[in-house]
């Protein structure tokens, strides 16, 4: 329930901000969405087989020629999975967690079709993970932490003035949860999120861009 009310509160508060910008004549906004392909470090499988997809909203701003910013918000499915193989012995694992992120973004406009954009997200977990092994969910119950912080790392190709294509990489900066055997070790304190996107956003104001 406590999900739902700050989840709810975080869309009303995202859609104010959104409203309210836009009235100054001085920001764009609009959707976004795409797949995206994703494993967890430090879990027994590998390689960006989980597929999934994100959706959300976006305002931005550009305070020059070249540099702007740029905040998000958007459901992201994330998690692994290795499917059974001669190779790796017929071992199954899959896991389904899914976020709530907020990122706050720079971009710099290399040239009239190409944007870089980095910056940092908040990730709150939503729902309840699922988790399996050889097709068995009983595997070590290891909570999952619910706030966690996400690196954003992107580019993005202008196919007109309203739509773009983008490719990430979204990468976990805290732990999403700890090792089963509690081990830390230095930096690696725990699993941590890796996912690569691949989306289209569609800016509805961009003329009002500076």
């Amino acid at each position: 329930m406590i999900k739902k009310v700050l989840f709810s509160i975080l869309v009303l508060s995202t859609f104010i901000f959104f409203s309210k910008q836009l009235r100054a004549q001085e920001f764009g906004g609009g959707v976004m969405a795409g797949l995206v392909g994703s494993q967890v470090a430090g879990d027994p499988s590998s390689g960006y087989h989980k597929l999934g997809f994100y959706g959300g909203l976006f305002v931005n701003r550009q305070f020059t020629l070249k540099s702007g910013a740029q905040l998000e918000m958007y459901y992201i499915q994330k998690g692994a999975r290795e499917n059974p193989t001669d190779d790796n012995g017929n071992f199954q694992y899959l896991l389904r967690v899914n976020y709530l992120e907020i990122p706050v973004l720079y971009s710099f406009t290399l040239n009239k079709t190409l944007i870089l954009t980095g910056g940092v997200a908040y990730s709150y977990l939503v729902g309840t993970p699922h988790e399996e092994a050889n097709f068995s969910t009983s595997v070590p119950d290891t909570e999952f932490y619910n706030h966690s912080a996400t690196f954003v790392l992107g580019i993005e190709y202008k196919i007109n003035k309203q739509l773009s294509a983008s490719f990430r990489t979204n990468n976990s900066i805290t732990p999403i949860r700890p090792h089963a055997s509690g081990a830390t070790r230095f930096a690696n304190r725990g699993q941590y999120s890796d996912a690569l996107t691949f989306g289209l956003t569609y800016n509805f104001f961009n003329k009002n861009l500076i």
